[in-house]
């Protein structure tokens, strides 16, 4: 664990001395396509909720013949 922080340092470092427009290019690169991964998959878990919760409420035919007293 120690080296990956070690690594992450090293990154950091270099990255806090480059200039700022580089720096938003950069993390544009990386966080764009970050976030586009995060959404389609935030949109994939709503839409299994959203069936299992239609499931649950979805209409069931109605039993003929007996009454309700």
């Amino acid at each position: 664990m120690s080296a990956f922080l070690q690594f992450w340092d090293r990154v950091e470092l270099w990255l806090v001395t480059l200039p700022f427009p580089l720096q938003v290019v950069i993390m544009l690169a990386m966080g764009i396509p970050l976030f586009l991964a995060t959404a389609v998959l935030v949109e994939k878990v709503a839409d299994v909720l959203v069936h299992r919760f239609r499931v649950l409420v979805a209409s069931r035919p109605a039993e003929t013949g007996k009454e309700v007293r």
